[in-house]
């Protein structure tokens, strides 16, 4: 396979974000190797790749992915791989020098890189919307060139307009930091900086779907039918998740009762979805890798009670002792989500699907709407 230049490794390391590189074409008739950052990723490249292409994900089920190294047989996968998949905004934050030292010739692709960015922290929900919106357009008007990325990104935000309609692509673009490939995200997990945790809303995840379809065909043009169709069953999958399934059963949730406390700040793209509040969180800041002085857990707790909280949510990720703890002292239940990682391919959360569909049940059971 033909590779492109290590300027798409530096890209990646400094959070700038790229279209798909075209004019790469296979070679010999092998499958496309594909490697993707993480597992939800992973997923939601081999719906699209179907047989036409192999996609592995390089973190393991599980791994927390603000602290994954790469071992050195994941550097030999990045190495030989035609295409690495990332999330970008610094999520990547602990395999970003692997991917670096694993050649100059990688070629990497941020799938977000049309995505409309939250910021981290009180800004993402009691933020001035207004301000951040008028960031926003100023932003896309300062883009608003004859670039490869910002005519992708254009296509691919009518597309998601076309499938989902306008009212449901309003919330995507409400108060964003803007497009993540018009962003510099800086310092990775820094207080109101990127939230590169864009997959809790499946529109985001639409844009995934339209960016590995476009890349995997410029890569192999003579499967790119085969991609299309597939990226386009999938849309429909995703479209009939949110209406005929999310949407129906966050509606049984009084609003009054919509108020999460997470460990870490991975649900912000859901909460502004769906309409939910984030009243707090564990582990303060925006990777698991903090910790929370004592004066942070009183408030939180304190904030809890006060708030009518009604349950504390950990993850598979990360170390959900302290949060469990919070929840006994404040008389809540406890209850653990999916966030950075599927589950086991035969559990309830082994594919995107079903792990926003165990997610979502699990918040209806623990914030009192009707479990269908």
């Amino acid at each position: 396979m033909h590779r492109v230049s290590g300027l798409l490794v530096m890209l990646l390391l400094a959070g700038a974000h790229l279209a798909p590189v075209g004019g790469l074409a296979q070679e010999g008739g092998d499958h496309l190797q594909v490697v993707a950052s993480f597992s939800i990723l992973a997923d939601v490249a081999r719906n699209v790749a179907g047989d036409a292409a192999d996609v592995t994900a390089l973190m393991p089920l599980n791994a927390d992915p603000h602290s994954f190294v790469p071992a050195p047989r994941d550097l030999v996968a990045l190495a030989e791989a035609d295409v690495v998949l990332t999330v970008g905004a610094s999520f990547e934050e602990g395999m970003a020098v692997s991917v670096a030292n694993a050649g100059e010739d990688v070629n990497v692709v941020v799938a977000s890189a049309c995505v409309a960015i939250l910021p981290f922290g009180d800004a993402a929900a009691h933020g001035d919307d207004a301000a951040h919106e008028e960031a926003a357009h100023e932003d896309d008007a300062a883009h608003a060139d004859d670039s490869e990325i910002a005519a992708l990104c254009a296509t691919h935000k009518a597309e998601l307009a076309a499938l989902v309609g306008e009212a449901a692509d309003a919330p995507q673009d409400a108060a964003p930091l803007g497009r993540l490939y018009t962003l510099d995200c800086g310092e990775a997990h820094e207080a109101g900086g990127c939230d590169p945790h864009v997959w809790t809303d499946p529109d985001n995840v639409m844009l995934w779907t339209m960016m590995v379809r476009d890349t995997l065909s410029a890569l192999d043009p003579d499967h790119a039918a085969a991609y299309a169709d597939n990226a386009t069953a999938y849309l429909e999958a995703l479209n009939a998740l949110v209406n005929e399934e999310i949407a129906p059963a966050v509606s049984t949730i009084p609003e009054a009762s919509r108020k999460l406390v997470t460990n870490h700040a991975a649900l912000g793209y859901f909460a502004h979805r769906f309409g939910f509040e984030v009243v707090g969180l564990v582990i303060p800041g925006a990777s698991t890798l903090a910790e929370p002085s004592a004066a942070e857990v009183a408030g939180l707790i304190d904030a809890i009670r006060a708030e009518g909280v009604p349950a504390v949510f950990a993850e598979t990720t990360a170390n959900p002792d302290l949060a469990w703890r919070i929840a006994e002292e404040t008389g809540v239940p406890f209850y653990t989500l999916y966030t950075g990682s599927l589950g086991e391919p035969d559990g309830p959360a082994g594919t995107y699907l079903d792990y926003m569909r165990h997610n979502v049940r699990t918040f209806v059971a623990a914030l009192g709407g009707t479990v269908q």
